[in-house]
């Protein structure tokens, strides 16, 4: 054999049982994107928005033989958008105000879902749009995919690794949070059949964040893999979002600008603009934001009322298929380029 032959050789090294490889890969990633201040900034940031939504349930809980739930559903019932949303949830929030033990389960899940669908989901679009476009891309530039891939690692579980770390970050910004807030909650009601009226929102949570997780990583990780210029994918990340909810707004507002041209004007706010807007419609599946969102309402059961459509259950499942499955694909061909 020559002195300086660097060609492959078979792995003499002791080898981890295969369904942990990947976890080395993510571990990895984990520590380096750990590393930048910046990340640790936008997290202490997003704790902000899951403070002030705990304080929603602690008073809540805290006040609810007194007038504070009263007055805060009488307050959510002054909102139009509220009220549509509550309507969609076969919930009546004057009645709700009435007797607000009985809704608990309501209001948690709004509240939940409300962190989840503006703060944690716009927070989800940054966190990704700075980590997820080098993940790949950077190892396609420098050619750091053979050091990975020299290993006994296939290119699945260098594709799994990858999408681990967009996990583990997307886990600590929805999950937790949520998680926290709720068990927060049972310590200070005061009621014991709290957790009895509450026991499946952990479950709804936890789904809610994998319906967040796994097609936004696909997407990313697809983004990623497209280019070794980790700023293309990163623009194409952005764009995606502010292309996709600039077009489901122009074809809505269309749409609610005939509609309000043939029926009589009135006065305040309508609520059959919030309730076209918050219920389900074709034009949603040209967003992901209205998308995603549409599905954390279904899931967190806000949408009762609706008739139930498997639409985007579907575009997130074929997007999650595409997008692992083209990191896969670009991986393996760069290998036997």
């Amino acid at each position: 054999m020559p002195l300086l032959d660097v060609g492959y050789r078979q792995w003499e090294g002791n080898r981890t049982p295969r369904w942990t490889r990947a976890l080395v890969l993510a571990t990895t990633g984990i520590h380096l994107v750990w590393k930048g201040t910046w990340l640790k900034r936008v997290l202490m940031f997003m704790a902000i928005p899951a403070l002030i939504a705990g304080i929603f349930v602690a008073t809540f809980e805290q006040t609810i033989d007194r007038s504070g739930p009263r007055e805060m559903l009488r307050a959510l019932n002054q909102n139009p958008q509220s009220r549509s949303i509550a309507a969609r949830a076969g919930v009546d929030l004057s009645e709700a105000a009435a007797d607000p033990e009985a809704y608990r389960h309501f209001t948690w899940s709004y509240i939940l879902f409300s962190l989840s669908r503006y703060p944690q989901a716009f927070g989800m679009i940054v966190v990704l749009g700075l980590v997820a476009p080098r993940l790949i891309s950077y190892d396609l530039r420098s050619r750091g995919y053979l050091l990975y891939l020299s290993r006994p690692l296939t290119p699945g579980e260098y594709v799994f690794g990858k999408s681990m770390v967009l996990f583990f970050l997307l886990f600590m910004m929805s999950a937790v949070p949520a998680l926290l807030i709720y068990v927060a909650g049972l310590f200070l009601s005061t009621d014991s059949t709290a957790i009895a009226q509450t026991w499946d929102i952990p479950l709804r949570i936890l789904l809610a964040s994998l319906v967040l997780m796994i097609p936004t990583s696909a997407v990313a990780l697809a983004f990623s893999a497209m280019t070794q210029e980790s700023r293309y994918a990163g623009f194409a990340w952005f764009a995606m979002w502010v292309v996709g909810g600039v077009t489901f707004y122009s074809l809505w507002g269309a749409t609610q600008i005939g509609q309000e041209i043939r029926r009589p004007r009135r006065r305040g706010p309508d609520i059959e603009a919030f309730n076209a807007i918050n219920s389900w419609s074709s034009y949603k599946l040209f967003s992901p934001y209205e998308t995603l969102g549409y599905l954390q309402q279904q899931i967190f059961g806000l949408t009762v009322k609706d008739d139930w459509t498997w639409a985007p259950w579907i575009l997130a499942i074929i997007a999650s298929i595409v997008g692992y499955g083209f990191a896969y694909w670009r991986v393996s061909r760069v290998l036997k380029a």
